[in-house]
C-alpha cells in the first residue's frame, strides 16, 4: 500500500461491501463514478441532482442504458457562460488572456447547449430542497461553479418522484452540502432505488451529521464503493476523505457479506485531480 492510512475504528461502517460487478461511467478523473454494471443497465432512469457544467457521467449512462436522464440544477445557465466567454474574449483582445482561454470558455457554452438540446436530456434549472426545516448547524455552499444565482426556482424530492413512475430508479446526487438537508426526503423512495451515487462535502465540518446520514442510509442501503476527492485531503486521525465519493446499493440487491477494505480500487478509480497523487486508505 502506497502511503495508505488506516480509517479509525469508529467509522468501519463506511468499509463497502464486496459487490462483483462495478464499472466505471463518467470522465477518467473528476466526474466520474464507480457503478453496478447489472443494476444500472437495468435502471429505469436517471435522475442526477447536481450538474455543474459536466455531463460526462450522464452522458455515459445514456450510451449505456438507453434510457432518459432528468437533471436538476440551478446554479448552472447559459447566460452565465455567455459573461464568461464575452470576459475572456474582451481580455485575449486587449492581450491580457491567451486564445486558448477563450477557446476554453467557448467550448463550454458551446456544451452545455448541446446538452441542454439533447432529446435524452430533461434539464431543470432548480435548486432541490427538503420538505423538512434545514439543520441550521450544517455547512454548505449556496451556489456552484462559479455563480450565484439571483432568481432561484425550487423543487423537493418528493415533486420529483410524485411525476415520475420510475420504479427502478438510478440517483445521481453533488450538491455541494445539501445533500445533507434531503437525506430523509431520499429515504421515504428506498422502495424506488436501486442506485445512488452521493458526493458528500465539508465531511470535517459536518462530521456529526455525516455520520447520522449514512447510518440512516444504511437502513435500506448498501454501501459497495468509497473514493475520495483528491482536492481535499484525508480528515487527519481518523483518515476518511473530506469529500467522500460514495455508491450505494439497495438491500434487497446485496448477499455478498464479505467487504473490501483497500482504496483506491485498481482498475476503477482514478484520481480526480490528476496532478495531486490519489487518496490511498484501509479498513481494518
Amino acid at each position: 500500500m502506497i502511503n495508505s492510512k488506516k480509517v479509525a475504528d469508529e467509522f468501519n461502517f463506511l468499509k463497502p461491501k464486496d459487490y462483483k460487478n462495478l464499472i466505471r461511467l463518467g470522465n477518467k478523473y473528476d466526474g466520474g463514478y464507480v457503478v453496478p454494471d447489472d443494476l444500472t443497465k437495468n435502471s429505469d432512469a436517471l435522475i442526477s441532482f447536481g450538474y455543474g457544467y459536466d455531463a460526462t457521467f450522464e452522458y455515459d449512462y445514456i450510451k449505456y442504458t438507453k434510457n432518459k436522464v432528468h437533471i436538476y440544477d440551478y446554479s448552472c445557465s447559459s447566460f452565465y457562460l455567455i459573461k464568461r466567454f464575452i470576459k475572456y474574449l474582451k481580455r485575449f483582445l486587449t492581450f491580457r488572456k491567451k486564445f486558448k482561454d477563450v477557446i476554453y470558455h467557448y467550448n463550454n457554452l458551446k456544451n452545455h447547449i448541446l446538452f441542454n438540446i439533447n432529446k435524452s436530456i430533461d434539464f431543470q434549472k432548480k435548486k432541490i430542497v427538503s420538505q423538512k426545516t434545514p439543520d441550521p448547524k450544517a455547512f454548505v455552499m449556496s451556489h456552484s461553479a462559479g455563480e450565484v444565482p439571483l432568481l432561484k426556482k425550487e423543487i423537493t424530492v418528493k415533486k420529483i418522484f410524485d411525476k415520475f413512475n420510475y420504479q427502478k430508479v438510478f440517483l445521481k446526487c453533488d450538491i455541494e452540502g445539501s445533500e445533507y438537508y434531503i437525506i430523509d426526503d431520499i429515504i421515504e423512495y428506498n422502495n424506488r432505488i436501486d442506485v445512488i451515487t452521493f458526493e458528500f462535502h465539508w465531511v470535517d465540518k459536518n462530521l456529526e451529521l455525516f455520520s447520522k446520514s449514512i447510518q440512516k442510509l444504511l437502513k435500506n442501503f448498501s454501501i459497495v464503493h468509497i473514493h475520495g476527492n483528491n482536492h481535499n485531503p484525508l480528515i487527519k486521525e481518523i483518515n476518511i476523505p473530506e469529500v467522500p465519493e460514495i455508491t450505494f446499493v439497495n438491500n434487497k440487491y446485496i448477499k455478498e457479506k464479505k467487504f473490501i477494505t483497500n482504496f483506491p480500487r485498481e482498475n476503477l478509480d482514478n484520481p480526480n485531480n490528476i496532478i495531486s497523487q490519489d487518496l490511498y486508505f484501509h479498513f481494518e
